[in-house]
């Protein structure tokens, strides 16, 4: 396995945002530089501004900040797809403390880069997306940076220069506080972030990951799921070993992402039976 099924999932929710958010602009420029005043016949929509290039530039600031909201609720569905049943999450210290993190998803962020190690310049950059996210989104919000954050940006002011097109971090921390409008770079450069720490969760999710207890669980809970549409457990429990263990190597395959299935895995698998509920 490579990806995650969540990161899979991550991608496709969010994978190409920049490349819509440059085409959303180019749009809006393309409509300023032309003599447009009204919505074309086939939109079959009013539109008729007062004055043409306000509209517009209004419009470009609520599509950056948009973005930037869709941003941080795709990190938020990637975190908890990672915690969904069958568990990503192995580490049951772990599990625990992001489950008692509630619904915040900066307090998540930062427990999975605490545990997985990832860049301090990456955690603290998604710090800075989701503290902006939340005073400008939440109107009785009042968040801050935290100060370890602010120093990573100080400490990897050339790493980040580098891997973001030259972004000067000098002006971010305060700009998330105060719910500050960001320029293009500074929306393009957060937005790649995200898919920055997204990667290396991924990464180190894969390198500690026990496929045996990740299965076991998922055929388990498909086998206890009185719910299931499809019949698996009726599947399961009519075929014999050889087909079983067929049946469960092209399932696992296609419903979690596994390239290929270990054959003691699937031997793990092919003895299952029914959890007794009192």
């Amino acid at each position: 396995m490579k990806k995650t099924l969540a990161r899979i999932r991550f991608k496709k929710h969010f994978g190409q945002a920049n490349h819509y958010l440059i085409t959303s602009l180019i749009a809006l420029q393309s409509l300023n530089e032309s003599t447009i005043t009204e919505a074309p016949d086939e939109l079959r929509m009013a539109w008729s501004p007062k004055d043409k290039k306000a509209s517009i530039h209004r419009s470009r600031i609520f599509i950056l900040q948009s973005f930037l909201g869709w941003a941080v609720d795709s990190i938020d569905m990637y975190l908890s797809l990672l915690n969904r049943k069958p568990s990503y999450l192995q580490n049951q210290e772990l599990k625990s403390q992001i489950d008692g993190a509630g619904n915040s998803v900066l307090r998540k962020t930062q427990l999975y880069s605490n545990h997985y190690k990832i860049q301090p310049a990456i955690q603290a950059l998604v710090d800075v997306l989701i503290t902006w996210r939340n005073n400008v989104f939440h109107q009785l919000a009042d968040n801050r940076i935290k100060r370890d954050s602010r120093e990573s940006l100080i400490a990897n002011e050339a790493y980040i220069a580098a891997n973001f097109r030259g972004l000067d971090v000098s002006q971010l921390p305060d700009k998330a506080e105060k719910g500050d409008i960001l320029t293009f770079k500074e929306t393009a450069s957060l937005i790649n972030a995200v898919h920055f720490y997204v990667e290396a969760v991924d990464a180190a999710v894969i390198k500690q990951f026990r496929p045996i207890d990740f299965c076991v669980e998922a055929i388990q809970d498909a086998i206890d799921d009185k719910d299931q549409k499809e019949g698996f457990a009726a599947k399961y429990f009519s075929l014999t070993t050889e087909k079983r263990h067929r049946f469960l190597s092209n399932w696992l395959m296609n419903n979690y992402g596994f390239s290929e299935v270990d054959d003691l895995v699937l031997l793990s698998c092919e003895k299952l039976s029914k959890t007794s509920i009192s």
